[in-house]
């Protein structure tokens, strides 16, 4: 399995797509409503509706576009992985870490608000990531903040990303002024046009849709035993991938070693999201799917021998299915 998808055939997205289906097959019969939780936002209260009103004429529309969001999410990463040259050689092992991580729980399989920004967030990293190579980059920043601020309204936490765009402007760009302001200036349009919007037609009650309260403390979770097996899973190719990565480090330009960096401050704020405004339980670390998935490729792609680590990777698809097939209530 791992060395079929360490090669760079053009193949392996055919066989990654019906593996992604197999992974997600007990969720397509699932009639159940796409996730709405407390923390969503007001753009995704109203995508729910949506699609609470198509689901009565096809009960499974939210699973295929979950499955659909995520399959492209999943192609479109590995090609900015390539394309960045953070591994030796092209490979097609981010896109199926990233179906298979994006499997383990059965709250990340559903259409949520998560979800819907990892979209953004697939895009946003490359772009941030890249941002040393701009002469002139404020077109970029400001597309970037203005981007920012419309997840806010499908998840607010996720303004907290914009945290990233200043930690990109530390490590890729000398400092100038300008491009802070650009960047804070993309992040505010959204609101300042919603408040018009409000200010026109008198809805300024609808405000605390968009801003709620913000509140630090400890996730909602209830860890079952099935749940210990899945965190295991997922944590340990994570911590051997940020290991081997940081192995490798001194073998790389500095680009790249700048590149990994950033890599690694994603990963530590999209971890300390969910601790903010805990209701959300498992959705929230949603947000992680990007980093976690980067530093899995690195556990699977730096050992020399494939067989050694080609085990996890069985393991893991053997528990997700039977996770979903015999222990899920």
């Amino acid at each position: 399995m791992i060395r079929i998808f360490s090669g760079n055939n053009p193949f392996n997205i055919i066989i990654l797509f019906f593996l992604g289906i197999l992974l997600r097959m007990p969720h397509f019969s699932d009639a159940s409503l796409p996730y709405s939780g407390a923390e969503a936002s007001l753009l995704y209260k109203h995508l729910f509706q949506w699609l609470q009103s198509a689901s009565a004429y096809f009960s499974g529309i939210h699973a295929a576009i979950a499955y659909v969001l995520v399959f492209l999410q999943a192609i479109i990463l590995n090609s900015f992985v390539n394309d960045q040259k953070l591994f030796s050689q092209p490979n097609y092992l981010t896109a199926f870490c990233y179906l298979l991580i994006s499997s383990m729980f059965a709250e990340w399989t559903v259409f949520s608000p998560g979800l819907v920004i990892n979209t953004f967030l697939v895009w946003a990293w490359a772009k941030m990531a890249g941002l040393y190579l701009h002469s002139k980059p404020k077109t970029a920043l400001f597309n970037l903040g203005l981007g920012f601020g419309i997840c806010s309204f499908v998840y607010f936490q996720s303004v907290y990303l914009m945290l990233l765009l200043f930690v990109a402007l530390f490590i890729f760009r000398p400092f100038q002024v300008t491009e802070w302001l650009v960047s804070i200036m993309g992040l505010l349009t959204p609101y300042y046009f919603l408040l018009i919007y409000f200010f026109v037609w008198g809805r300024w009650d609808q405000v605390v849709q968009v801003i709620p309260p913000q509140v630090i403390g400890l996730p909602a979770l209830f860890m079952s035993n099935p749940m210990w097996v899945t965190a295991l899973l997922l944590i340990i190719p994570l911590l051997v991938g940020w290991w081997m990565s940081i192995r490798n480090l001194p073998r790389l330009v500095v680009q790249l070693r700048k590149t990994w960096s950033f890599m690694f401050f994603f990963l530590l704020v999209s971890l300390l999201i969910p601790f903010v405004n805990t209701d959300d339980g498992l959705e929230a670390w949603m947000l992680a799917l990007v980093p976690v998935t980067v530093y899995h490729t690195a556990f699977y792609h730096f050992p020399h021998s494939k067989s050694t680590v080609g085990w996890m990777a069985w393991l893991s698809i053997g528990w997700v299915l039977v996770n979903y097939l015999f222990l899920s209530p």
